[in-house]
């Protein structure tokens, strides 16, 4: 006889259940639709591009709310000579970008003319790619830790930015790749950012369509040797919501075609950062056509950033073309954030009225670090004073001015404190009386000393009085002396001395 075994009871849950039940999901599907249809904007980091960077111009990012500046270091400059390094000019940037609490992105570009035979007047990659790769290897070495990213070269898709021959994706490739090597193999945290390519819809000698030169670089091997595609979306007088025009004036939105180029070869997890946007309201006379008014540069520059939030969330950094005063004659000047006597624009109020705070975007603000010693002029780097061309051991005259009579030095002071400082510098052969050091404009006690001609380094010290110090930009002085005239020359001559390594230390 087979046993029957009944199945159990049906369970009949209390009221209270479906209520709950249904609550749940209700509020799950809420959520759900909430997350879907959220028009919550991303938030890029916001960046201006500096030309000559000075303290002004840093106080200026700062208070507009930019968290990065974006600055060229011209390898022309920094090693004007082949391995002899002029580092004096970026060095005095870095500090005062770290003074700021603002992040720091360097371009590396601009050939010096022992590097290539072409004009200076063009942008031209090196004969041997070795000697690029040495200077990119020696910056980032040299600035560990302090800059966040690395620009490899400008606008490569345009002849004049290559040497004045057909722009070459595979010959701009190589160069990214000893780029790329260098800055990793000397500071692998740093970010290293590929050109910015330059909207345009050419296709002849003088410039290659960027589209087609972004497929070419991927074809021969680009996305090895960066990790952030940089971008120049420049619309050329378009508001940023035009369609894509006619074949001068290509539109804001080419910069999702660029990404879209990056989706087809599997580098959609890549960011990209715009490293030049802006607008002009004073072009050369051959581009009239891409003028704007000021208010319409104001108006296009915050309907941009408005565009990126809402609706490219891949853009993870906006940097405005330019923050500087503008000069006579300046081909840039009309795009920048101020005017000729250093005002700003309404384009400025307005970006930072669209931008918003840095707490805002949640930028936490840097905290100047206690000082104890600040180095105002490093080991490496010899200032030569006087009018007299010199063989080494000297170093080039100042500036290359003759007579280069005086050397200013800026430095940043988080807090002077209540005790006096000591000043150290290295001096080579000073022989006249009435050379001087001096601090914001005072003159330390007593003047440099006399040296004989033996061209060693003398160590110098001098009591710098804290009362001399203020907290943010300070500044050293040194300045030479005039001589008599001797038997030979019947007329004044400057004294010739050399200086380097100074600091100063807290408590001394």
């Amino acid at each position: 006889m087979k046993l029957y075994t009944p199945y159990p009871p049906p369970f009949i849950p209390h009221p209270t259940f479906y209520i709950l039940h249904s609550t749940f999901y209700i509020l799950l599907i809420t959520l759900f639709f909430l997350s879907a249809c959220s028009t919550t904007p991303a938030t890029p980091r916001l960046a201006a591009h500096t030309l000559k960077v000075d303290d002004r111009l840093l106080q200026l990012a700062q208070e507009a709310e930019f968290d990065t500046i974006v600055q060229v270091f011209a390898w022309r400059e920094i090693e004007p000579t082949q391995d002899q390094f002029h580092w004096q000019a970026a060095d005095q940037i870095v500090a005062g970008a770290e003074f700021y609490g603002l992040d720091l992105i360097v371009r590396l570009d601009q050939h010096p003319a022992w590097a290539s035979a072409v004009d200076l007047s063009l942008n031209a990659p090196p004969d041997k790619l070795a000697d690029y790769e040495d200077f990119v290897r020696r910056v980032a070495e040299r600035y560990r830790g302090r800059i966040k990213a690395y620009i490899i070269w400008n606008e490569p898709n345009l002849a004049i930015e290559w040497g004045g021959q057909p722009p070459d994706p595979a010959a701009f490739v190589d160069l990214m790749r000893v780029g790329y090597d260098a800055v990793k193999a000397a500071d692998p945290a740093a970010l290293v950012v590929s050109a910015g390519l330059a909207p345009t819809n050419s296709r002849d000698a003088s410039a290659m369509d960027d589209r087609e030169f972004l497929r070419a670089m991927y074809q021969a091997g680009a996305a090895d040797y960066f990790d952030v595609l940089g971008a120049h979306p420049y619309s050329f007088g378009l508001a940023p919501a035009a369609l894509q025009s006619d074949s001068d004036h290509p539109a804001f939105g080419r910069l999702a075609e660029l990404r879209a180029i990056m989706a087809e070869n599997g580098d959609e997890d890549k960011p990209v950062w715009i490293t030049e946007l802006g607008w002009t309201i004073d072009p050369p006379p051959e581009q009239a056509d891409i003028q704007v008014s000021l208010d319409q540069q104001a108006a296009y520059l915050t309907e941009a950033l408005n565009i990126i939030r809402q609706d490219w969330p891949w853009v993870k950094l906006v940097t405005v073309w330019n923050l500087s005063m503008p000069g006579a004659d300046d081909p840039f000047g009309g795009y920048s954030l101020l005017d000729e006597s250093g005002a700003p624009r309404p384009a400025l109020a307005a970006w930072r009225e669209a931008a918003g705070s840095r707490a805002e975007r949640g930028v936490a603000p840097a905290r100047p670090r206690p000082q104890d010693e600040i180095n105002i002029l490093g080991q490496d780097v010899i200032i030569h004073l006087g009018d007299t061309d010199l063989q080494p051991p000297w170093w080039p005259l100042f500036g290359g001015r003759k007579p280069s009579l005086t050397w200013t030095g800026a430095f940043y002071v988080t807090e002077p404190g209540s005790s006096d400082w000591r000043l150290t510098l290295e001096l080579m052969q000073q022989n006249e009386i009435g050379a001087t050091v001096a601090i914001n404009g005072v003159p330390l006690s007593p003047d440099l000393p006399q040296q004989d001609f033996t061209r060693r380094w003398l160590s110098v010290q001098r009591r710098a009085p804290v009362e001399l110090l203020r907290a943010g930009y300070n500044e050293v002085t040194l300045t030479t002396v005039r001589l008599l005239p001797d038997a030979q020359q019947d007329e004044f001559v400057w004294d010739d001395f050399q200086v380097k390594h100074i600091s100063l230390v807290r408590g001394q």
